[in-house]
C-alpha cells in the first residue's frame, strides 16, 4: 500500500498537518507505527482508512478494519453476546454456540473465548474485555487491519495470545500504533515506520531496528517497562 504526495489538512487550520507525505506500507505482514504523542499516528491512521479527506494518491484501495484504544461494551452483556453481535454482523449467524464457534474463529481465539463463553462483562478484567474484542473483530476477514496501541493495559500473557491470532492471519495488512517496543520484538518479520516532525523520519526492517534503538530522541518513542 502507497501513499504519494498525501496533504491533509485539519478542518478551520490555515496550514496542512501533513504535506507531501510518501509511504510504502509492506503488504501481507505486520508493520509498526510509532513516534511521541502529537506526531500524528492516529490522524495518519485515519488516512489509511478513507477516514480523512486528503489531496495526493493512495493505492490500492484495501478493505479495513479499524481497531483503536477503546471499545465500550454493557457490564450486563456476556462474552457469547459479544461474539453473536460481532460475528453475527460478519457471517449472517443469529445465534451462535460453542459448536457454531469452532468453524467461524481461528484456534487461539477458541481457546481463549471457551472458559469465558456465558460470563458476563463485569465478572472480566479490563485486560480480558479488550482482548474479547480485539479477538472476535480480528475474525472479520480485511486486507488492512490497523491497531491502535492494541495492547496498552493487556498484560503479556493475552498479549501474546493476541498476536497469537494475529500470526493466525499472515494474508493481511497490519498496522499497529504502539509505545511499546516489547510489541516489535515479539514478530520475526516486520517493518517499523517512526513518524516524526510530521514526516516519516525513519523506517526499518527486523533486521536493522536493534541498531536505530541508541539514540535518546528514539528511545522517547517508547514507554519504560
Amino acid at each position: 500500500m502507497q501513499l504519494k504526495s498525501v496533504s491533509y489538512t485539519f478542518p478551520r487550520a490555515k496550514t496542512p498537518f501533513f504535506e507531501n507525505l510518501n509511504l510504502d506500507l509492506p503488504e501481507h505482514q505486520v508493520n509498526f507505527l510509532i513516534g511521541q504523542n502529537g506526531a500524528g499516528k492516529t490522524t495518519l491512521a485515519d488516512i489509511l482508512l478513507g477516514l480523512r479527506p486528503v489531496t495526493g494518491e493512495i493505492t490500492p484501495k484495501l478493505s479495513t478494519l479499524y481497531l483503536n484504544q477503546k471499545l465500550p461494551m454493557l457490564p450486563a452483556i456476556r462474552v457469547c453476546d459479544v461474539a453473536a453481535l460481532v460475528l453475527g454482523v460478519a457471517t449472517g449467524h443469529v445465534k451462535l454456540s460453542l459448536n457454531d464457534l469452532e468453524d467461524l474463529v481461528d484456534a487461539p481465539t477458541l481457546t481463549f473465548l471457551t472458559p469465558i463463553w456465558e460470563k458476563h462483562y463485569s465478572d472480566l478484567s479490563g485486560g480480558q474485555q479488550k482482548l474479547v474484542q480485539l479477538l472476535l473483530f480480528l475474525q472479520v476477514d480485511r486486507d488492512l487491519v490497523v491497531l491502535d496501541e492494541p495492547t496498552a493495559f493487556i498484560d503479556r500473557q493475552h498479549v501474546a495470545t493476541l498476536f497469537k491470532v494475529i500470526k493466525a492471519h499472515p494474508q493481511r495488512t497490519y498496522l499497529m500504533i504502539t509505545h511499546d517496543v516489547r510489541d516489535i520484538e515479539a514478530f520475526e518479520q516486520y517493518r517499523v515506520f517512526w513518524l516524526a516532525d510530521r514526516q516519516i523520519k525513519q523506517s526499518w526492517d527486523q533486521t536493522t531496528f536493534a541498531d536505530a534503538a541508541n539514540e535518546a530522541e528514539f528511545l522517547q518513542n517508547f514507554q519504560t517497562v
